[in-house]
């Protein structure tokens, strides 16, 4: 696929579930029988779907998809049931994400049974890097060389998330939640809940973290550390599970 048929679906989002070609055609800056021949490949493929005299919209295939990372995808299949558990003994909605690109991106919410307050990661809402500890602790393990890209591009951002005005100060900041493999963070991304997150690790690649995320009313003093545990305990079976998979697909070839 090319780089502008992958442009073309990247435009999609809430603010623009349906896309004119007249759109398309002034952000990518192509000619009319380009846009047109690039959205009938996709309208073709499943990809995209035209909406009446509206533009497109994305398609069957996209829902085709989703379904086969919900039953296939290796995280997924490596976390089990014990999501489920983890909410219903943390009394914290369980958040399961991956990195993706520059951004973090919820592939699981499981609640527990008595929830009342909605949270803002929720599956496949892509969220920023740079605030509460379900990305941070993804920050903190990122290598230094992107690390120094996303300074040079998100500076302004990184800096109105409370992180230092300079890179070593930013970095500095990062190296305790890189050594504890852990973040603890007070409503930072939504108001009266707290995110306790852990990085999820494929050896020195991060691939993502396992956090809870919990009224501040139900996390008495100490109680951050006794979550904590449980959630480096999932953390470390699913891990040992992605190596199980990865060592049978080996002796497989």
């Amino acid at each position: 696929m090319s780089d502008r048929l992958l442009r073309i679906l990247g435009s999609f989002d809430l603010d623009h579930p349906v896309r004119k070609p007249a759109q398309l055609m002034d952000e990518l800056g192509v000619s009319r029988a380009s846009i047109y021949r690039d959205l009938k490949a996709l309208e073709t493929a499943g990809l995209l779907e035209r909406v009446a005299d509206r533009g497109y919209a994305l398609g069957p295939l996209i829902v085709e998809l989703d379904r086969q990372i919900r039953l296939a995808d290796p995280l997924l299949q490596a976390s089990g049931s014990m999501l489920r558990r983890l909410a219903a003994d943390t009394g914290g909605t369980i958040l399961l994400c991956r990195v993706h690109g520059d951004k973090v991106l919820c592939i699981h919410q499981e609640l527990p049974t008595d929830a009342a307050t909605p949270v803002s990661y929720e599956r496949g809402r892509a969220m920023p890097l740079y605030r509460g500890a379900t990305s941070k602790v993804i920050l903190a393990h990122l290598p230094q060389g992107e690390l120094e890209r996303l300074w040079q591009r998100d500076r302004k951002a990184i800096e109105a998330a409370g992180f230092p005005a300079a890179f070593d100060g930013f970095l500095t900041a990062l190296e305790p939640l890189k050594q504890a493999k852990a973040c603890v963070t007070h409503s930072e991304v939504d108001p009266g809940l707290a995110g306790i997150a852990v990085a999820l690790l494929d050896g020195a690649r991060v691939l993502g973290s396992l956090s809870v995320v919990i009224p501040l009313s139900r996390l008495p003093g100490g109680r951050s550390q006794a979550v904590l545990s449980k959630l480096f305990s999932a953390a470390s079976s699913i891990e040992s599970a992605l190596e199980t998979e990865r060592l049978r697909a080996r002796t497989k070839r």
